[in-house]
């Protein structure tokens, strides 16, 4: 699962979004995900992250990509980096949440959104999820 985004990020080395910024990276990742094409998304994400590694919301994007790609590997080891990066952060929690329904392990989901709900009580996003 790991060798997907590196094989995705190889397929494009030579692409001319290589000299881009942190931030447009992530404004064209951002688009590519609104047009559904989450492969052109993690990419983006991925050489943002490449760029700026302590952003977690380049992480916690890139998860939800693969989240909708049904990569629930790739996505629970997102989720994992942005609890990292962003300790204290709900929506990390959520994501972890949401990638371990995606790998069946139902209750390590309802640990991770119960995490959610102690730090953010009032996030329905989260509530919905149990």
């Amino acid at each position: 699962p790991h060798y997907l985004c590196q094989m995705i990020c190889l397929l494009f080395q030579n692409d001319p979004m290589n000299k881009m910024n942190p931030a447009d990276l992530k404004l064209e990742g951002s688009k590519a995900y609104k047009r559904k094409d989450y492969a052109t998304a993690v990419k983006l994400y991925s050489m943002a992250a490449d760029r700026c590694p302590d952003d977690a919301t380049l992480y916690s994007n890139r998860c939800l990509c693969w989240l909708k790609m049904g990569e629930g590997d790739q996505a629970l080891m997102d989720a994992g980096v942005c609890k990292i990066r962003r300790p204290g952060w709900a929506k990390a929690c959520y994501l972890e949440g949401s990638a371990q329904m995606l790998l069946r392990d139902y209750e390590k989901a309802c640990d991770a959104f119960l995490d959610g709900l102690k730090l953010d009580p009032a996030n329905v996003e989260i509530e919905n999820s149990l």
